[in-house]
């Protein structure tokens, strides 16, 4: 965008008369003695002026150019922050909500845990049959899958945040991504440290 806003000022300074100085100082002779002497020296002064009269309008069209390309810059650029405030926002929305999840899929696991204990002593006794352990050990089990797909998903949504907030590492290409980059784009753009 600071770029684009430079070439309107060149464009700009298209619609004005430039002025141009020329200076040349040398030596002159046929003689090598007369050289030595000095009196063979030439000076020339010049100066041009050149003013952008009648082009036709494409000095103007230039400068429109020049300053439609900047607004498209400008609003890509305003586009991109939107879009990176939303991720953070999201991503932070995220968090909180698997802040809040992550407890009490804790306690699930904790209770399951319980009842599965609970199970095992009531089947020693004789009391239930071995059928009513398995049931709880396998409730047990999904509730610790629940709870490590949240712990999953906040570590993700860790690193979605830190993405959204720009990053700052170095893409290692496997083979598999090498190979997969290189038939996307012509070139990988990696982000650097």
């Amino acid at each position: 965008m600071v770029s684009q806003n430079a070439l309107i000022g060149v464009a700009e300074a298209n619609f004005f008369p430039s002025l141009s100085l020329t200076g040349l100082f040398g030596q002159q002779s046929t003689e090598v003695n007369s050289v030595l002497n000095g009196s063979s020296s030439i000076w020339s002064y010049g100066a041009s002026l050149t003013s952008p009269i009648f082009t036709g309008g494409q000095l103007t069209g230039e400068y429109e150019a020049q300053v439609a390309q900047w607004k498209q810059a400008k609003a890509t650029y305003e586009q991109t922050v939107l879009n990176a405030l939303a991720e953070v926002s999201n991503a932070l929305l995220a968090q909180q909500k698997l802040g809040e999840i992550r407890p009490q899929r804790e306690q699930a696991v904790r209770a399951l845990q319980s009842a599965v204990a609970l199970s095992l002593d009531r089947y020693r006794l004789g009391l239930a049959s071995y059928f009513e352990v398995l049931q709880a050990e396998e409730q047990l089990y999904v509730a610790q899958q629940e709870l490590v797909r949240t712990q999953v998903d906040q570590l993700d949504n860790i690193v979605q945040i830190y993405r959204a907030l720009g990053g700052g590492w170095r893409q290692q290409e496997t083979p598999d991504t090498a190979v997969v980059s290189s038939l996307a784009a012509p070139t990988a753009v990696q982000k650097t440290q």
